[in-house]
């Protein structure tokens, strides 16, 4: 027996590094802390998904996590977000999610993924709640008139969350004032760490509006242009030499977004039995936050993906290589 009720989507998208994940976190708990079985759908550009490990150390009380890595889950990974979104609508009533949170790349246009309702795998057992956008006011306020892909990650949705002005307030009000400017119809929120002021309007019960006449899905020069670069590490790094290496001018290209899982070295394993740390390159500032075991008491396996345009692959690889101190008696692995 397979679930009668329409299984809830609710897209979450907006430019690398705006703070996606940190709203689909809080999402998350929230859907957890009401008693729904929700799932989580994240697309990452690159070869292994660090948002997911960030989900999977948080929330292990999930109806379903799926990745989908080294593609667009509205182009070129379509066919495998259905499959997902149809095994979840397979599974028994009761067990499988009523709600699912799909993240997408911040490279990726949402277009394409607002007929998964007209799949005829997922005719009339899915409903697109809401599609939420996700900006950082820390990002300049003119990238909505001269980044054609952040213009239509907004002007898609149906609620905007705008991050990070607890950290810039002038620029989080320069953002509000163009925002509101821009697209009117579409309900404005500011947020601290992901969470919204009591009162917001509900990302589940969003008015996605269609499409307008001639709006067809782009991969955009941003999708087409940037390259991505995946490395583990098999040793602890070098807090300063990360930090220096990561907020460093890059020697050619643009460095759109940085982020990964590693042990510092010098650092004691903490309390909760973790001696790993998320770090998140975004906006010229650097985070790093403390990561828990995973679900199966594991750490998190150290790598680092590294996204940009024009960027040295050689140089990088080396860069990050470097970052490594070996134990005392060990060999630290060279590039070959």
């Amino acid at each position: 027996m397979v679930t009668s009720a329409l299984v809830e989507v609710l897209i979450v998208t907006g430019p690398l590094g705006a703070g996606k994940t940190t709203a689909v976190n809080r999402l998350l708990k929230a859907e957890v802390a009401a008693g729904r079985r929700v799932a989580v759908l994240i697309n990452e550009f690159g070869a292994i998904s660090v948002d997911g490990t960030l989900v999977d150390a948080e929330r292990p009380e999930l109806a379903g996590v799926e990745n989908l890595v080294n593609g667009c889950a509205c182009c070129s990974l379509r066919d495998d977000v259905v499959a997902t979104l149809k095994a979840w609508c397979d599974q028994p009533e009761g067990v499988g999610p009523q709600r699912v949170v799909l993240e997408t790349t911040g490279l990726a246009d949402p277009t394409d993924l607002l007929d998964l309702e007209l799949e005829p795998e997922l005719l009339g057992r899915l409903r697109l709640a809401g599609l939420l956008t996700v900006l950082s006011s820390l990002s300049p306020v003119d990238h909505l008139r001269t980044k054609p892909l952040v213009h239509r990650q907004a002007a898609l949705a149906s609620l905007i969350q705008l991050s990070k002005g607890d950290l810039d307030p002038s620029a989080a009000v320069a953002w509000e004032s163009e925002l509101r400017a821009t697209f009117k119809q579409i309900p404005l929120v500011a947020t601290r760490h992901g969470v919204t002021p009591e009162g917001s309007p509900d990302p589940w019960l969003g008015d996605v509006r269609p499409l307008p006449e001639g709006w067809a899905p782009t991969l955009g020069a941003s999708f087409a242009e940037a390259r991505s670069l995946t490395l583990h590490w098999d040793h602890p790094l070098d807090p300063a030499a990360l930090e220096a290496l990561l907020l460093a001018p890059p020697v050619c290209g643009e460095l759109l977004r940085a982020k990964g899982v590693c042990a510092f070295a010098g650092w004691a394993e903490r309390a909760d039995g973790s001696d790993r740390w998320a770090f998140q390159l975004a906006d010229g500032r650097l985070e790093i936050s403390p990561l828990p075991l995973g679900t199966n008491g594991s750490p998190a396996a150290c790598a680092a993906v590294v996204i940009g345009t024009g960027l040295d692959r050689d140089h990088w690889q080396r860069a990050l290589r470097t970052l490594e101190r070996a134990p005392l008696g060990q060999r630290r692995k060279t590039l070959i």
